[in-house]
């Protein structure tokens, strides 16, 4: 082969390593992780569990909360400044002080979006802007 022609196959040899390196990451990784996931995991999931179960009569559960789903724009401010009054969730008491996990306002906003799709079966998505005006008014 000449050498223009290896030249002009440069780029696209470029292109078809870059495509190959891209599905072997997605066929060997499986799909890219839900950004609040990894965020409910290390802060919330200890007590809350891996699947929103929560833990008896100690932790309420995130599935299916009623408490959530009726409070949906009150989850900032728990997030940011903790929860430490009795609260009813599906019809049962749970007087256990929830400490603030300390995450900022990209954090909340990403693990609102995963536990309102995962735990709550809702497609209510927020951002980072609409947490900061809702963390204004917490009490």
């Amino acid at each position: 082969m000449e050498r223009q022609t290896l030249i002009k196959l440069i780029p696209t040899l470029f292109i078809v390593s870059i495509a190959a390196v891209f599905i072997y990451n997605l066929v060997s990784h499986g799909r890219i992780e839900h950004p609040g996931k990894s965020v409910y995991k290390n802060q919330c999931a200890q007590c809350h569990g891996d699947d929103g179960e929560g833990i008896k009569v100690l932790v309420p559960p995130m599935a299916d909360a009623d408490f959530l789903k009726n409070n949906f724009d009150s989850i900032p401010c728990w997030l940011k400044n903790g929860l430490n009054h009795p609260i009813v969730v599906n019809g049962k008491t749970y007087d256990q002080p929830m400490y603030p996990p300390g995450v900022d306002e990209i954090q909340i906003a990403n693990v609102m979006n995963y536990m309102s799709r995962e735990f709550l079966h809702s497609e209510m998505q927020v951002n980072s802007i609409w947490v900061k005006d809702r963390l204004k008014v917490c009490k």
